[in-house]
C-alpha cells in the first residue's frame, strides 16, 4: 500500500545538540502497590489519584491474544478502580469485580477498567479496554459480526469463534461509561468494539481495545490502541463527533529479530480452553507448533500507529501518543495534535514505545516510554514484565531531557498531581504493580543529537491501513 501525503506546510523543525551524559536516578516514593495489571492514573476532583486495573481475567473462555502469538487471553471478572488517598496513604478498591482480560497463567496484559477521567462537574468516565476480535466479545456482536467480510490475516491474529458457547460473555469490555462511584451504577455511552465491527476504519484486521480517556469541556477524547482509532464522543449523550484511524508511518532500515518473532505457546497448557477448539494453538505433545511463514519486508516498513495515551494540552487540543506496531522501532513513536478540523498533525517525535504523555504546569510535554529498546531485546520467554523505560520531558521551545530513568519499568500511566508531583503508574504488567511518585528536580539532557518540535500547518493526510504487527511492506 502506498503512503499518501496530502497538502502540508513544514514550519519548523528545531535541532538541539546536548551532551551524552547518563541520566541520573530520581527519588521515587511509592504511594500505591500490589496493582493488577495497571494502567490509566487520574487525579479526582478531591485529589485522590485513582488507578485503573484491567485486572488479570480468569477461568472463563479464552480466544488467543492479539498480541501475543500462540497465547491464550481468557476471561473472568477481576478488573476494578484503585482510589488512593495521598493523605493518608490507603488504597481502597471502588469499582471490584469488573470484566477482565488477561493471559493465562502469568496473568500478563490485562484489559479491563483502562482508566477513569472526571467533567468539570466532577462526573466521573470510565473507558474499559478489550484486547481481541469483537464478534467473540458477547452473543449481541457475535450476531452482528456474521456477515463482515475478514481480512486474510484475522484467522491468525484474532480468530472469531464459530460456537456461541465460546464466546467470552465480557459485554462491559470495549465501552465508555458513566460511573456513579458511590454506588458502582454504569450508565454505557459508547461501544468502541462494536463500531469496530461494523467500521473497521483502517481497513485491517477487526480488533479493538480502548486503551486511554481524556475529557474536554463536554467531549472525550478515547484512543483505541487495537483499532488504530482515535474517538470524540459527547458525554452528555455518547453522539460520535468524529473519528479518524491514526496515519500509519514509513520507516526505513527497520531492525527486526535475529529469529522468527512468532514464539511457541508459553503459557497454554493442556486445560486451557481455546477459543474455536482450534488444535494449531496447541500442538501434540512433543511436538514445535508449526510456525507462520514469516519473510523480513524488503524497503521502508509501513509502520502502524497503536495509540495510547492521550490528554489534553495548554492549548486547549487533545494530544496522543504512539506505541508504535511490531517490531517496534526505537526512535519512531511520535505525538500528535488534532487540530481544530480534526485532523492530526506530528508535533514531537524520536521516542520509544511511548504508554502515555501529560503536560506540567510550565507546559512542558512529559512522555512515558514503556520499554527504551524494542520489546523482543529484552523480553524474557515472551513476558513484557521489567523492561526498562523512562520519562522524557520536551519544553515549549524543543529541549529535550530524560527526567527518569533508573527504577522506570513497563510503565503505563503518567500524571502531574495537585502538588506537583509527576506520577506513574509502573510494573503495569502483571500484578506486582505501583505507582511512584518524584520530582522534576533534576533534567539530564537527552544524547546526541535531538530532533525536537515538528510542527505542520495545514492538512496533512496519510494513506491508513493495519492494525496489530504492520508488516506488510510498503509499496
Amino acid at each position: 500500500m502506498k503512503l499518501k501525503q496530502i497538502g502540508y506546510t513544514l514550519l519548523t523543525i528545531t535541532t538541539v545538540f546536548a551532551s551524552a551524559t547518563p541520566a541520573k536516578a530520581a527519588n521515587f516514593t511509592t504511594v500505591a502497590s500490589g496493582l493488577n495489571n495497571p494502567s490509566g492514573i487520574t487525579f479526582g476532583p478531591d485529589g485522590s489519584l485513582y488507578v485503573g486495573e484491567t485486572g488479570t481475567g480468569g477461568d472463563g473462555n479464552c480466544q488467543p491474544s492479539p498480541s501475543a502469538a500462540f497465547a491464550n487471553i481468557c476471561a473472568g471478572q477481576t478488573g476494578s478502580l484503585t482510589k488512593v488517598d495521598l493523605i493518608s496513604g490507603t488504597q481502597t478498591r471502588v469499582i471490584d469485580n469488573f470484566d477482565s482480560l488477561a493471559l493465562q497463567p502469568t496473568l500478563e496484559q490485562g484489559a479491563g477498567p483502562q482508566e477513569i477521567a472526571f467533567d468539570f462537574l466532577g462526573n466521573a468516565y470510565l473507558v474499559s479496554g478489550y484486547a481481541g476480535y469483537p464478534g467473540n466479545r458477547d452473543i449481541g456482536l457475535f450476531e452482528l459480526s456474521q456477515d463482515a467480510e475478514l481480512p486474510p490475516e484475522q484467522d491468525f491474529i484474532a480468530p472469531p469463534t464459530e460456537d456461541p458457547d465460546e464466546l467470552l460473555n465480557v459485554s462491559n469490555l470495549g465501552k465508555l461509561f458513566k460511573v456513579d462511584l458511590a454506588t458502582q451504577e454504569f450508565t454505557e455511552l459508547f461501544d468502541f468494539a462494536q463500531y469496530e465491527q461494523l467500521n473497521n476504519l483502517d481497513g485491517g484486521d477487526y480488533i479493538s481495545n480502548p486503551f486511554a480517556i481524556a475529557i474536554q469541556e463536554d467531549s472525550a477524547f478515547v484512543v483505541d490502541a487495537g483499532a488504530n482509532v482515535i474517538y470524540n464522543i459527547g458525554l452528555a449523550d455518547g453522539e460520535l463527533r468524529n473519528a479518524f484511524a491514526a496515519p500509519t508511518q514509513l520507516v526505513d532500515n527497520v531492525e527486526f529479530p535475529p529469529a522468527s518473532p512468532f514464539e511457541p505457546p508459553q503459557n497454554s497448557g493442556e486445560d486451557t480452553p481455546v477459543m474455536g477448539g482450534d488444535p494449531s494453538q496447541l500442538p501434540p505433545e512433543g511436538e514445535e507448533p508449526e510456525m507462520p511463514s514469516f519473510e523480513v519486508p524488503e524497503g521502508p516498513l509501513d509502520l502502524q500507529s497503536v495509540p495510547t495515551g492521550i490528554t489534553i494540552g495548554p492549548d486547549g487540543a487533545a494530544y496522543y501518543a504512539e506505541l508504535t506496531g511490531y517490531p517496534y522501532p526505537e526512535g519512531e513513536a511520535r505525538v500528535l495534535r488534532i487540530n481544530e478540523a480534526g485532523v492530526p498533525e506530528v508535533f514531537a517525535e524520536g521516542f520509544t514505545q511511548i504508554t502515555d504523555l501529560t503536560f506540567d504546569a510550565d507546559g512542558n510535554l512529559l512522555v512515558l516510554q514503556f520499554a527504551d529498546e524494542a520489546q523482543w531485546k529484552n523480553s524474557v520467554e515472551g513476558s513484557l514484565k521489567n523492561l526498562p523505560g523512562s520519562v522524557v520531558k520536551v519544553t515549549p521551545d524543543g529541549k529535550r531531557t530524560t527526567i527518569a530513568q533508573e527504577g522506570i519499568f513497563s510503565a503505563t500511566g503518567i500524571q502531574v498531581g495537585p502538588d506537583g508531583g509527576i506520577y506513574v503508574a509502573n510494573n503495569g504488567i502483571g500484578t506486582n504493580g505501583s505507582v511512584i511518585r518524584f520530582d522534576d528536580v533534576e533534567s539530564v539532557p537527552e544524547p546526541g543529537t535531538i530532533l525536537g518540535l515538528l510542527f505542520f500547518g495545514g492538512a496533512s493526510i496519510f494513506g491508513l491501513k493495519g492494525k496489530r504487527d504492520g508488516l506488510k511492506k510498503a509499496d
